[in-house]
């Protein structure tokens, strides 16, 4: 929302405006209280001359008054959020030019963030769209109060009217196809596409005298880490944990502190992140694939991530969160142990209770389920669902 305001007015063109405004539309009060600081600010700074630089501490303030003022517009005018959007990374506009040149049949969103372009490209276009959700976006950072408030309204918002729209909409889980058809009201619920790698073929490796434990992925909180490194000094000798996959150093630097604490510097290792067309080979070096998320927002709750798939593909044994998605599968193929809470005393009970027979009759179990779990059959969902809606 901008108010076209005449440079040569002065300040009583901007009351006018601003009442003419705010008589019109009462919500733009919000707007107005945000913005007024500014335009004071900008006259003040004419008036004294352009060579007066205005003092950074007040524009910092004015700049958290604005981002406070826009919270509370989202929580009374939801629909606020689409315009907010645009003014969340200025690669989404980018994105936007460069994809206008190319002329498609089909637009496909992957994820909230892309789904307000393809939107309009589609529109543009006279095309249609369809959205992949990927994670429970309106649910990902639930834990957080200030998340909920300042970007919470901004996602529902964007996807709101971007499923409404789309020619169909999928996601991972079928906990996240129901939460969505329930907070969006959804006369059809989304498509499940679980995110499975290509099937490719590994050899069984039967346990050896060291059992190796593999973490991989985004090393990043809220992820169990710290529980796990934790829980080291307490798994049988024999087990020995990698933790591999791109990580800001601070973080790793203070994971690596915590190794160091639990007296299991000699028993973790980090590893460097492996190109994504390797995961599935380089983690069949391993015994066991671990995963113990917390379950401190519905987006957890519901999760079904890529690495549970990976580890099935390479043939590992599994030792993951008892989250429902992940525990359904888990038990239907006999994939592995259950971690009933994130806590290193949990985690070390649920390696504990795998031995050498266990984990290799694991492994036999993944390797044929890898041959059901894998993107030659979930993929065929969404070219179905692509060919569909063409011929419609």
């Amino acid at each position: 929302m901008r108010a076209p305001v005449s440079e040569g007015g002065g300040l009583r063109n901007v009351f006018a405006v601003i009442g003419d405004l705010v008589l019109r539309d009462p919500a733009a009060l919000l707007w107005v209280i945000a913005k007024l600081p500014g335009m004071l600010a900008r006259r003040v700074k004419r008036a004294l001359g352009a060579a007066i630089p205005f003092p950074a501490v007040v524009r910092r303030q004015l700049q958290r008054a604005r981002r406070v003022i826009e919270i509370a517009r989202l929580s009374v005018q939801p629909t606020y959020g689409r315009e907010v959007y645009w003014r969340l990374n200025d690669r989404f506009s980018r994105i936007l030019e460069l994809a206008r040149p190319h002329k498609v049949d089909f637009w496909l969103a992957n994820d909230w963030t892309t789904l307000p372009i393809a939107m309009r490209l589609a529109a543009e276009q006279g095309v249609s769209y369809g959205y992949d959700t990927h994670e429970l976006a309106v649910d990902e950072y639930a834990q957080s109060a200030l998340w909920r408030m300042s970007q919470r309204p901004v996602i529902a918002a964007v996807e709101k009217d971007g499923i409404a729209g789309a020619a169909f909409a999928t996601c991972v889980s079928d906990g996240i196809a129901d939460r969505l058809a329930e907070v969006y009201k959804l006369p059809v619920r989304p498509a499940v596409i679980r995110n499975t790698p290509m099937y490719s073929r590994q050899s069984f490796r039967a346990t050896g005298a060291r059992i190796d434990v593999l973490y991989h992925g985004v090393v990043a909180p809220g992820r169990g880490l710290e529980a796990c490194i934790r829980s080291v000094a307490l798994w049988r000798p024999e087990f020995h944990l990698t933790v591999r996959g791109p990580a800001d150093p601070s973080y790793l630097a203070g994971l690596q502190k915590i190794a160091v604490k639990a007296g299991v510097v000699g028993r973790v290792i980090f590893d460097e992140p492996v190109p994504m067309t390797e995961l599935v080979a380089r983690a069949a070096d391993f015994d066991v694939g671990l995963f113990a998320l917390p379950d401190h927002s519905l987006q957890n709750v519901y999760v079904l991530p890529n690495k549970f798939f990976e580890y099935t593909m390479a043939g590992l044994a599994l030792c993951v969160s008892d989250l429902p998605e992940m525990t359904r599968l888990l038990r239907r193929h006999d994939l592995g142990e259950l971690i009933e809470a994130v806590t290193p005393e949990a985690i070390a009970a649920a390696v504990n209770r795998l031995d050498r027979p266990a984990i290799d009759r694991f492994k036999m179990n993944a390797l044929a389920a890898a041959q059901e779990l894998n993107w030659q059959a979930e993929g065929r969902k969404l070219l179905e669902a692509c060919a569909a809606n063409l011929r419609r």
